[in-house]
This record gives C-alpha cells, sequence and structure tokens, in this order.
C-alpha cells in the first residue's frame, strides 16, 4: 500500500513537472502531493496499525496523541512554550480513565532538507528529450535555494534535546553506523545532512554519518519522582532526507522510514502530525471541528442585529401565509335546483351593465311576458 501511494504522489507531480508542489511536512491538503510532505510516512503508520491524523496547534486533541510526529516548517529553534509544554507532555500525561500515567513518543525532524533537489536529479533520466534543458535548469534552482528552499536557517538551544545551528554545507552520506545502520547499503542511499542539529550528550546515537555526526539519536525518559512518565522518549532525527515524500521512493530509505514507524511501539497507537512552524499556537481549548450553520453571524455586530430583525419579519410572514387548521366540517353540497342562484345570477349581468334604466326595462319585460 505505501508503494502504491508512492507511486501515485510521483506520478501526480511528474505530469506537472512546471509546477510541483513543494509544501514542507504537511500529510494532508494541497500539499498531500508535495514532494516535500510526509502522506506516504503517515501511510506507513496506518499500515502498522496505528490511527493517524494532522493538527496545526498545541491543544488538549493534541495531549491525547500517544505519539507526535513534528516536521517544523522552518529551521529556527522550537519557542520556549512549544518545548515546555512538550516536555510536560513527555512526562505528566495520564489516561483519563485509569489516571495512571502513560508513555508517549516524541519524533522531531530537522527542516534543513528540500526533496526538491532529489526529485529533479531523480527525474534526469527519464526527462522527455524535448525538456531535458527545461529539467537540468530546475535541477540547477533547486541546487542554488539550497536545503531551505527561499528560507534562512536560526540557531538555538532546543530544551535538552539538541541545539540548532544554520544549515552549513550540504552533504551526501557515504557510510552509516549505529544500530539502525545493520541492512542499510548507505551507497544505495541518497541521505544528506549539513550539521544543523547537535544533539545533547544524554541523547544516544542510533544512526550516525561516517564522521560520527548523528543522524537519528534518542533520549529515554527516566523517572524524575512520583508523579512523572517513566519510559516516554524523544527522537530527534537529522532532516528529512529519507522521510519525506519524494525521498521515500529510495529502498534504502523506506528501511529506515520503517523503523520509524517501528519506534512508535505497538500498533493502534494515536500518531499525530503537528503541521507548524517552530512556534506552534498553544490552546487551552480545541477548534470546533463542527461544520458552520450559519448561526455564527448571529453574534456578530451589525449583522446580528439585522439578522434578527430579518428572521422576526419573516416569521410574521410565515404565520400570515400559514393555514389555519381546526376541526374539520362538513361543507353544504350546492342544490343544481336552487332558482335562487339563477336569480343571483341574473342580477349580477344587470348590474355589470351600470345602465339601471335597461335593467328595469328588461326585468318589467320578463314579469309582462310571463303574465300574457
Amino acid at each position: 500500500m505505501p508503494m502504491l501511494l508512492l507511486a501515485a504522489v510521483l506520478l501526480s507531480v511528474g505530469c506537472r513537472e512546471k509546477g510541483i508542489r513543494t509544501e514542507y511536512g504537511t500529510r494532508t491538503g494541497y500539499g498531500a502531493r508535495s514532494v516535500n510532505g510526509t502522506t506516504v510516512l503517515g501511510q506507513m503508520f496506518e499500515d502498522a496499525g496505528h490511527r493517524v491524523r494532522s493538527w496545526r496547534l498545541m491543544s488538549p486533541s493534541l495531549a491525547k496523541a500517544d505519539v507526535i510526529v513534528y516536521f517544523p516548517s522552518e529551521s529556527q529553534p522550537l519557542s520556549t512554550d512549544a518545548v515546555a509544554w512538550l516536555d510536560d507532555w513527555l512526562r505528566y500525561s495520564y489516561d483519563d480513565d485509569t489516571y495512571e500515567l502513560q508513555e508517549k513518543t516524541l519524533i522531531v525532524v530537522g527542516r534543513a532538507y528540500s526533496a526538491e533537489e532529489f526529485y529533479w536529479r531523480e527525474t534526469q533520466p527519464r526527462a522527455p528529450a524535448g525538456l531535458k534543458t527545461e529539467y537540468a535548469a530546475k535541477l540547477r534552482k533547486a541546487q542554488l535555494d539550497g536545503p531551505l528552499g527561499s528560507g534562512t536557517g536560526g540557531k538555538g538551544t532546543v530544551g535538552d534535546w539538541y541545539d540548532l545551528t544554520a544549515p552549513g554545507t550540504t552533504s551526501k552520506v557515504t557510510t552509516l553506523t549505529g544500530p539502525w545502520s545493520i541492512g542499510v547499503d548507505a551507497s544505495k542511499a541518497a541521505i544528506e545532512q549539513s550539521g544543523t542539529v547537535f544533539p545533547n550528550k544524554s541523547l544516544d546515537v542510533l544512526l550516525a554519518d561516517g564522521a560520527g555526526h548523528p543522524l537519528v539519536s534518542e533520549l529515554i525518559y527516566s523517572e524524575d519522582d512520583e508523579w512523572s512518565s517513566d519510559g516516554s522518549s524523544v527522537l530527534v532525527i537529522e532532516n528529512g532526507s529519507f522521510l519525506l515524500n519524494a525521498s521515500v521512493v529510495n529502498h534504502e530509505h523506506r528501511k529506515l522510514a520503517g523503523r520509524v514507524v517501528d519506534y512508535a511501539g505497538a500498533p493502534e497507537k494515536d500518531v499525530v502530525f503537528l503541521e507548524s512552524d517552530a512556534s506552534p499556537t498553544i490552546s487551552d481549548t480545541d477548534p470546533n471541528q463542527n461544520p458552520p450553520t450559519g448561526f455564527e453571524l448571529f453574534r456578530i455586530w451589525p449583522i446580528g442585529a439585522v439578522l434578527a430583525q430579518a428572521a422576526a419579519l419573516g416569521i410574521v410572514f410565515a404565520l400570515a401565509q400559514f393555514p389555519i387548521f381546526g376541526v374539520p366540517r362538513r361543507l353544504e353540497r350546492p342544490a343544481l335546483t336552487d332558482f335562487s342562484k339563477h336569480v343571483t345570477a341574473l342580477s349580477r349581468l344587470l348590474s355589470a351593465t351600470r345602465d339601471r334604466a335597461f335593467a328595469s326595462g328588461l326585468v318589467r319585460k320578463y314579469f309582462t311576458e310571463r303574465r300574457q
């Protein structure tokens, strides 16, 4: 299933090579088919038996997640408030039914990578003859834009997890070390790193390049006090060079993406993709997810006052037009032999002439002829 979805994504962008989508870190909506999207990774989580959804702010709905997958849309240190929220979520999440501490997993992926260059490089050999020059130009542009596209990188410390620096020179990883490197052929992969994310020394390195720079690291939370969780974890990933839609086409990348999925644990977890920048909105309430009904306009001044009067007028009009119902009664049938109806009809005809003398003369003539 992930391969079918991956093929659909790549075919969709391949058929629109003049305007491929490049939105970063989006799983749904217009960015779902972006070369920098996370649709395929989300499908891999679903195929592993997890419930997957996307969210855009730190609110009670996000707090219910078992796993948060976070692709910040900018290479900036996470805000202090965001780090504090995530740290509390990792340490002090309780089950609503049993009130027991729950183990949570946070997966943070650095921004210093764009799959656009990878896409144009992979499509060069298959470029139509008439488009080879255009494909080559797009590849050069993607190379000039660098891993952040038109954005800029910042630096700073992100909690107790890692330090972030501005992206340096991007290089292809030719050698892999660490537990996650087993079974992965680096020579067939296209993993890149630019020395952006430097995990804290308290983190264990799961995957590194030949020079020892960490690509994937983890921090297992220990119980600091009787109220904090023991077993929650943070997975820090240098960038999405083996996780984004276009990148997962590589077989070696899919192996590593599969290990990220396996890191979430047993099936039936609530996996939420947090789609935001480095400073997500924090809210104590969830936004209203119900479809709009139109009644919300009554709360807006002065539209509400005008609509209220219009509604009242409409009700009066409807009542005026509404049929009157009551106890049914039988209506008398008009008699066909009732001569008075003939007289009434004739009088109406004579009245319509508006000639009193003519009408009187016609009546006198009638009675005169009757007597004769």
